[in-house]
């Protein structure tokens, strides 16, 4: 490059070089020596084309070297982060199928287990489908990731061929530029030897011009370095936002198997439930003078109910004794542990609060609670439940404590339930 400069500033020096031969003893000058100038001029035309093209060709060389550069850096990029979200993929497809494998391991067992938990193994059945249609899903993901990968490879591939192959025409044609550019050297050697003894008279005179010129290059080189760094900062920034997106990716991923863990969890709790129940019932069943439940409710309502005891006189279901439906007092037949329920929707626009009581001592409270003030008609509904243990002869009842009135219809809304556990 340096030579290429000074060749310029020579050929510009050049063509003054006629000028000032003119002005200077051009009365001495003949026919002849006009000629001979004629043509030494026509020779650094000749040379100052030549050495543009190179120039050019050179110019051109190194941008194209520069952008196949880039593009085998993105490349490599690109197969780095593919290659990460496989090796993660495969990662979650081993977790998936560790969990496949116990949730099947899990299935064997309740199918195992007894003829009355049976409708819960179908939901479990459902639930592994569900895994299995999820695990599929996650497969498909992974195959679609690879394929894409293997496209971008391939057009990498294809791109960085197509550039080297232009390369290569364009260094046959570089070669074959500079050996045409030899033999015409060779040829005019002599001649331009005379013409750097003529041109040295004023490469003394252009020297500041050239310390002018190297400091420009210096200051075009610390811009360069300052676009340099400008684009590391920027690769920096993709890593870093690359490296979130995986981190998110990883977290989703550690997430979905904790919910996986959790339902996990929960079916086998609701398994060990149903065995529970499933003993509860079996030994419910072998004494069938032990079972006590009733339900009852209400069918008309009352907005200005102010009363003591709720008398729920509708029977909807019982089993067993206990329930009167002309007081609404349950009498315990038998010792152990009951479980009452109690529902009420206040009147319009008012509240009541009603407590589940154990001889006279209230347990729960159910509130269906209003503020007032509102023109919107509303209505308000309480519920609430409590587990006793009662003693032979001990009476539950529902009694107000607060409120006045309650809300009910021929399928009755307000309702008082209740029934032995065990």
């Amino acid at each position: 490059m340096r030579v290429v400069c000074i060749l310029a500033i020579l050929l510009s020096f050049s063509d003054a070089e006629p000028i000032l031969s003119f002005l200077t003893d051009g009365e001495n000058k003949t026919s002849t020596s006009l000629e001979n100038k004629d043509q030494k001029l026509d020779d650094l035309s000749i040379l100052r084309q030549m050495i543009n093209q190179e120039t050019v060709i050179r110019l051109a060389l190194v941008k194209n070297v520069h952008a196949l550069v880039n593009d085998v850096i993105l490349m490599k990029k690109s197969l780095a982060a593919s290659e990460a979200r496989v090796n993660g993929q495969l990662q979650t497809i081993d977790a998936l199928n560790i969990q496949l494998n116990s949730l099947q391991q899990e299935n064997n067992e309740l199918k195992n287990s007894s003829s009355i938990s049976e409708a819960r193994i179908m939901e479990l059945e459902t639930k592994l489908q569900s895994v299995n249609e999820n695990y599929g899903t996650l497969h498909d993901k992974l195959n679609v990731i690879q394929k894409d990968s293997d496209d971008k490879r391939r057009e990498m591939y294809n791109k960085t061929h197509s550039v080297l192959d232009d390369i290569k025409i364009e260094v046959r044609y570089l070669s074959v530029t500079l050996l045409d550019f030899k033999e015409s050297t060779e040829t005019e050697n002599e001649s331009r030897d005379k013409k750097y003894e003529e041109l040295e008279r004023y490469f003394t005179n252009s020297f500041e011009e050239l310390k002018a010129k190297i400091v420009q290059n210096k200051l075009n080189l610390t811009n360069n370095k300052v676009l340099i760094q400008n684009l590391d900062d920027s690769q920096s920034d993709i890593r870093e936002t690359f490296t979130e997106i995986l981190s998110r990716t990883v977290t989703k991923f550690e997430t979905q198997l904790k919910t996986s863990e959790y339902e996990q969890l929960k079916l086998s709790s609701a398994v060990a439930s149903l065995e529970v129940a499933n003993m509860n019932l079996s030994r419910l069943n072998c004494d069938k003078s032990n079972h006590h439940a009733f339900t009852a409710g209400i069918s008309t309502r009352n907005a200005d109910w102010t009363g003591g005891t709720l008398v729920f006189p509708v029977v909807i279901y019982s089993v067993g004794t206990g329930y009167n439906p002309s007081t609404g007092i349950f009498t315990a037949p038998t010792a152990g542990t009951y479980v009452f329920y109690v529902s009420v929707q206040s009147a319009h626009q008012k509240y009541i609060y009603l407590d589940i009581v154990l001889n006279g001592s209230s347990k729960v409270r159910a509130m269906a609670w209003y503020r007032s003030g509102s023109s919107i008609s509303i209505y308000q509904t309480g519920t609430n439940l409590v587990i006793l243990h009662l003693q032979t002869g001990d009476r539950v009842w529902v009694k107000r404590a607060f409120g006045t009135g309650y809300y009910s219809d021929s399928a009755p809304v307000t309702t008082f339930s209740g029934f032995k556990l065990y």
